[in-house]
């Protein structure tokens, strides 16, 4: 099956590289499939899942804004944070969706100006941890370790 290159960095690491026969990735505007020989695009990414498929399986992400860079033959997201599913922790991920969850319901309780700036920064917290233990739950059939 065809192949195309495949890389996600974020400003610590480089969270994954090697092959994929398709990418499913958060874009701005809705899940986006990618297949080898895409037509180039860049393309905002949101808070989200992605899924990488290979000869061997899937392996699941956790993203938090970005972008990506897409071509026929190679594929390059640069994410604000990208983490893979066996590298979640669970628990860590649901006391953040608690804490965001708090930070939400005490911004939508004020009558303050900046009510509004809190309420959309607490939304944002509590997508990410959800995203984040979505991705956790989800089944992992490729091996941890070094990519090729």
């Amino acid at each position: 099956m065809k192949e195309f290159d495949l890389s996600i960095i974020t400003p610590e690491k480089v969270a994954f590289e090697g092959k994929a026969q398709y990418l499913n990735l958060p874009a701005w505007e809705g899940l986006m499939g990618v297949l080898p020989g895409h037509t180039p695009a860049l393309v905002l990414l949101h808070v989200g899942a992605v899924v990488i498929r290979d000869g061997s399986g899937e392996r699941h992400l956790a993203v938090s804004g970005g972008f990506a860079e897409i071509g026929p033959k190679k594929v390059i997201l640069f994410a604000e944070t990208a983490e893979q599913a066996e590298d979640i922790s669970k628990e860590r991920a649901r006391l953040d969706a608690e804490r965001a969850k708090a930070e939400l319901a005490h911004a939508r309780g004020k009558g303050a100006d900046h009510a509004e700036m809190d309420i959309l920064v607490a939304e944002a917290k509590l997508r990410k941890a959800l995203v984040r233990l979505q991705v956790a739950d989800r089944v992992r059939h490729l091996p941890k370790g070094p990519h090729p």
